[in-house]
């Protein structure tokens, strides 16, 4: 199961970094630690929440 979580991580974030947005390592590893059970939903958003409030709610391609 552990495998067909990473290749899915994977193919998402290859999916968003075609879109234009840029996934770092932080990214990635909150929805890993989601996939796994590590952090529930809630905690999860909570976090996003986190995230996109430090960038002043700009996303990774620089528009508001």
């Amino acid at each position: 199961m552990q495998k067909r979580l990473e290749k899915a991580l994977r193919s998402a974030k290859a999916s968003m970094e075609a879109s234009g947005f840029q996934i770092n390592e932080q990214h990635t590893e909150l929805v890993r630690r989601n996939l796994f059970g590590e952090l529930t939903d809630e905690e999860f958003n909570k976090e996003v929440m986190k995230l996109v409030n430090a960038k002043g709610g700009q996303d990774d391609r620089g528009s508001t």
